[in-house]
């Protein structure tokens, strides 16, 4: 199992996980055999600069408008599953009919959701989840 997880920084299992994927600083592909982690590699999220720049200088921005080159990003890294606490409708509708499952974090690290996964823990989303 491929496990894609946005973060606000880079510490590895201690990385905290963050809301909006599109403009998290850091995202993590987490690679699980059975019911352990095998590895994990942390990425920088080159297209967060715009989003966050386009989010501060206008004080808002319309969801997805960036969104379709970072979602090509996340399709790229063949994810089935998604831990995070924000997903607009367009990436949530595509990963979706890709068969990617997306959850809703347990506790604030990397390792906290991975390992709530694993026991089952985890709350899927349903439907998109909005928030500024």
């Amino acid at each position: 199992m491929r496990i894609f997880v946005p973060l606000k920084d880079n510490n590895g299992l201690n990385s905290r996980v963050t809301g909006h994927p599109g403009r998290a600083p850091f995202y993590a592909i987490v690679e699980i055999d059975v019911d352990k982690i095998v590895s994990y590699q942390i990425y920088e999220n080159q297209h967060a600069k715009e989003e966050n720049e386009e989010h501060e200088h206008h004080g808002h921005h319309e969801h997805g408008r960036h969104g379709g080159a970072f979602l090509r990003v996340i399709l790229d890294k063949k994810p089935n599953v998604i831990i995070t606490y924000i997903m607009g409708p367009g990436a949530f509708n595509a990963l979706k009919q890709m068969g990617v499952k997306i959850y809703l974090p347990k506790g604030h690290t990397l390792q906290e959701s991975v390992e709530g996964l694993l026991k089952g823990e985890l709350k899927e989303m349903r439907e998109p989840i909005i928030k500024d």
